[in-house]
């Protein structure tokens, strides 16, 4: 059946004939039939011979909080910043889009089929080919290839390779209310792979937050040392002073001898007040300085899916089917509408 010898318009005198609708998209599912099937064969076929993908997940808490007598591990952003206790010095979002994760996670070595491998070396091991069943895909390879620096080595090109990758495969997702992070990992071909990721992604976090910790302990122990000197010198400066003037002034019935002397005590309590806080907030720091614990709360372990990476083939079918359906509706309409729209 051609369209010539459809002959039954859509719209006739501004009137919509629903029956006529009905016929047109028969005619069209009985002559697009044949392209249908093929590009569902076409992409079983791709199906098969594609890559399968896996991923793992693994999620926490950042706002854990130790109880108020003994400072949180991350604390010290308290003091400093004015951020409380149940929060992070940092941000997990930019952490895991930084250089320095990405030098972590890549440099780690994995257990692939019973190997130890680098996972820059396992990214990087196809960083020069060009070559893709995918058209698409093979220009975007082919446009990052003509973009790269030409000062760029090999190594450098193989990270770069490999960061993308890992940059491209992983997810972070996070609860503003609840503080709950969710990180997952998506890689081919080998899925304990993603759940060796995800879980040296979370020891990077925890060890960042750690260093974090740590430096900005060690920081604030050196502003309280030297601030606790200073109060040290003037507190025996000031108690020097009380000294001298009690030797001096043997009466203190005086009224301005009184008042002088109220003066010096004060300040000797003053600089006692701040020598005990500062004291206090020393042994503080030095605690944040040489603590390991953390802010973070694991809640779900890293564990693989159940589940492969992508589309099911129900929902594939259905895509494929819209696409052609759509596709060959417009161009029938277009070049037939003098007849379907009168």
């Amino acid at each position: 059946m051609s369209m010539k010898d459809f002959n039954r318009p859509i719209i006739e005198e501004e009137n919509i004939n629903f029956n006529n609708i009905f016929y047109f998209i028969k005619y069209i599912s009985k002559r697009y039939s044949r392209a249908s099937i093929f590009l569902l064969l076409l992409f079983f076929a791709y199906k098969y011979v594609q890559t399968p993908s896996y991923s793992s997940s693994i999620s926490f808490y950042t706002n854990y909080q130790k109880s108020n007598q003994i400072p949180s591990s991350l604390g010290f952003i308290t003091s400093l910043s004015g951020v409380s206790d149940n929060q992070l010095g940092f941000s997990v979002a930019d952490y895991i889009n930084s250089q320095a994760f990405a030098e972590d996670i890549l440099e780690n070595e994995y257990n692939i089929e019973g190997n130890k491998i680098k996972l820059s070396d396992h990214f990087s091991n196809k960083y020069d080919r060009l070559f893709s069943i995918n058209p698409i895909a093979m220009i975007l390879k082919l446009n990052r290839h003509f973009k790269l620096a030409e000062n760029l080595s090999e190594d450098d090109k193989k990270f770069l390779f490999a960061k993308e990758a890992l940059f491209r495969n992983i997810s972070h997702s996070e609860n503003k209310k609840t503080s709950l992070h969710t990180i997952t990992i998506s890689v081919s071909a080998f899925p304990l792979l993603s759940e060796q990721i995800v879980e040296s992604a979370f020891k990077s976090i925890i060890a960042y937050s750690n260093e974090v910790t740590n430096i900005k302990g060690k920081e604030k122990r050196k502003f309280i040392e030297s601030r606790l000197l200073t109060v040290s010198k003037d507190l025996e400066g000031a108690e020097n002073q009380m000294q001298a003037f009690l030797k001096k002034n043997k009466d203190l019935n005086s009224p301005v001898l009184k008042l002088k002397g109220d003066r010096i005590e004060r300040n000797i309590d003053l600089y006692s007040q701040l020598y005990l806080s500062l004291s206090d907030q020393l042994e503080i720091a030095k605690i944040d300085e040489k603590d390991f614990t953390s802010s973070i709360f694991l809640l779900d372990s890293a564990t693989l899916s159940s589940y492969k990476n992508g589309r099911s083939l129900l929902e594939s079918i259905i895509i494929i089917l819209v696409i052609v359906f759509t596709v060959s509706t417009s161009w029938e309409v277009y070049n037939n509408r003098e007849k379907l729209f009168l």
